[in-house]
C-alpha cells in the first residue's frame, strides 16, 4: 500500500497504510501515532492506542476514508 498526504490547515500529514489495517500518521519525520478503524452498527469509529486527541483521530480517519473511496 502506498503512502499519501493529507493537508490540514495547520500541517501536512503523511499517512502510511500498514498491512494489518492500521495507518501510521506522520508529520514530516515525526510519527504522531497509529490509528485504526473500528466498524460499529452504522458507521466507522477511528481509534488509537497513542496519546492523540479523539477528535483529531476521527478527523484524520474520515479524511483517510475519503481518500480510499
Amino acid at each position: 500500500m502506498k503512502s499519501f498526504d493529507i493537508q490540514l490547515p495547520e500541517s501536512l500529514l503523511t499517512i502510511e497504510p500498514q498491512e494489518n489495517g492500521t495507518y501510521r500518521v506522520m508529520e514530516g519525520e515525526n510519527k504522531l501515532g497509529v490509528i485504526y478503524p473500528e466498524p460499529t452498527d452504522d458507521q466507522v469509529t477511528w481509534n488509537t492506542q497513542d496519546e492523540l486527541d479523539p477528535g483529531f483521530v476521527q478527523q484524520i480517519g474520515e479524511l483517510i476514508t475519503e481518500h480510499n473511496m
